[in-house]
């Protein structure tokens, strides 16, 4: 009896300690990633819905392009942060326009120019669109410019000098991750996602 005692109670202990573990290591992500916003849609939007990030470190809703997020600068500057992710794109590629890569390329450096104008000391990470499953793509065949809009961000981020974080790879890593709808994350991947951010820095 005594035996099987000692045996239960090193079982907590373990358990407590490797919970400990986890618990410390989602601490030290989110002290890392303090005072940044993320801007996005409704893929980054997922972050608040998720409650993985409070609603004042997040600037996104469904539906929103590199040009809403332009016109929406008010709320970003008012906060000041030392670092802002933007991931955009995966509307602005369904978009109903002659040209749409070019008007892309166009909203996101006028974009980034303004921030820079107006946030001189914060540090700017693009993260490229995620990707989405094959029947998501047999739905929206549009979703197929994906890769071609990651250019464009790479591009980008080349030329205005910021930063670039591929957060599709890790999207393409983690399959099981997708919410039913093959665009969007399940809550599980919101973790993944700041610790690939918390590594870029």
């Amino acid at each position: 009896m005594k035996k099987l005692m000692i045996c239960f109670l090193t079982g907590l202990l373990l358990l407590g300690v490797t919970a400990c573990g986890k618990t410390t290591a989602a601490g030290d992500v989110t002290l890392k990633l303090k005072n940044s916003v993320f801007m996005g849609d409704s893929i980054t939007e997922g972050f608040v819905v998720n409650e993985i990030l409070p609603q004042d470190s997040v600037i996104a809703g469904a539906g929103a392009t590199a040009g809403f997020a332009y016109d929406d600068m008010g709320a970003l500057t008012a906060k000041k942060p030392a670092r802002v992710f933007i991931m955009l794109g995966s509307n602005d590629l369904l978009m109903p326009v002659a040209g749409p890569q070019e008007l892309f390329r166009q909203d996101l450096r006028k974009l980034i120019k303004k921030i820079k104008e107006e946030l001189p000391a914060s540090a700017i990470y693009l993260q490229s669109i995620t990707p989405v499953t094959r029947e998501a793509l047999q739905q929206e065949p549009r979703y197929a410019g994906i890769g071609e809009y990651n250019g464009i961000l790479q591009e980008l981020a080349g030329k205005l000098a910021v930063h670039y974080v591929d957060i599709g790879a890790l999207a393409e890593a983690n399959p099981a991750l997708f919410a039913e709808d093959g665009v969007h994350f399940r809550k599980e991947f919101y973790q993944l996602w700041l610790q690939k951010l918390s590594e870029s820095l």
